[in-house]
């Protein structure tokens, strides 16, 4: 009878300490709003929230990315505008400069207008990012991208830098496609924009060059202005399809972001209503169970006598 008694007396025991667990568990989730704390309380779920932190955060590094990109494209588009309208005012002083009235001294002055939109043009090529870097230093240089002296070359590598995960999109400009229209290296006569700028200038200073003379050069660099121009549109289409291109990809992970976390949640945080019912039914049982073994508690052999 002894040992019926305590038999029961160590169920009842056993029953108290699992009711205390299971309650002591049910109030740190309600205290921390998470049912999953370590990952032995579910060690399915914990394993698919950590894989889901883990794109989580690979998904905001590539939203990182994709802002990077969108901040460098934009200023590239706003370089490239700017360049656009440098171009047209050249565009237009040179088309001015064939008019048959115009005596050497209106030439000179044609000139010196065209060598200060040559040096804004310059400028505006070697404009900085604002990141250390250049809007249009193609595939990345530590200097400016074209020579001031000289001939204007280009220095760095020809391409672009790009960034993203998923997806890579520009964060420059090939500035030597754009402004020499080669894609590398300066070439004589490949297209530069400089060295048609150069040519017409010292051409118009020139008060013994023919009429004729003068109308081929202002063709040839009008031809050459209108080869930039169209470089510069082509450049701006491309980066206005990146810019779109990079929001449809923001959405995409924002959206997804959202649905990791929300599936997260779903598998660590607490169900508030079923926790405190939970609770309720614990407590409950645990009484009864604490009940239980203070009456075992109190028996004797006096008690079966």
């Amino acid at each position: 009878m002894k040992l019926s008694t305590a038999m029961f007396a160590q169920r009842a025991s056993a029953g108290i300490q699992e009711r205390s667990a299971s309650l002591a568990k049910l109030q740190e989730a309600v205290a921390t709003g998470r049912r999953v704390n370590q990952p032995g309380d579910d060690p399915v779920a914990a394993a698919e929230a950590e894989r889901l932190r883990s794109s989580r955060a690979a998904m905001a590094i590539d939203r990182r990315m994709m802002s990077y990109a969108t901040s460098m494209l934009s200023h590239a588009e706003s370089a490239l505008a700017s360049g656009g309208d440098i171009l047209q005012t050249a565009r237009e002083l040179m088309i001015s400069a064939g008019n048959g009235t115009y005596g050497p001294e209106d030439r000179r002055q044609v000139a010196t207008q065209l060598e200060g939109l040559r040096a804004e043009l310059l400028a505006l090529a070697n404009q900085r990012d604002g990141t250390g870097g250049y809007v249009f230093g193609g595939q990345g240089t530590a200097d400016a991208p074209f020579s001031a002296a000289g001939e204007t070359t280009f220095s760095a590598n020809a391409g672009t830098r790009m960034t993203g995960m998923g997806m890579a999109f520009d964060t420059t400009v090939n500035g030597a496609r754009v402004f020499l229209g080669d894609g590398a290296t300066a070439v004589p006569g490949s297209g530069s924009i400089f060295a048609a700028l150069d040519t017409v200038i010292g051409q118009l200073r020139d008060p013994a060059l023919s009429g004729s003379a003068l109308t081929a050069a202002l063709s040839t660099a009008i031809d050459t202005a209108d080869q930039s121009l169209d470089r510069i549109l082509t450049a701006r289409t491309d980066i206005g399809e990146q810019l779109r291109a990079i929001e449809s990809r923001t959405r995409l992970l924002e959206s997804g972001d959202l649905r990791a976390q929300s599936r997260i949640s779903e598998l660590i945080d607490t169900d508030y209503a079923a926790a405190l019912t939970d609770m309720q039914s614990h407590q409950i049982a645990m009484q009864a169970a604490m009940q239980t073994y203070a009456q075992i508690s109190r028996l004797s052999l006096f008690d079966y006598l």
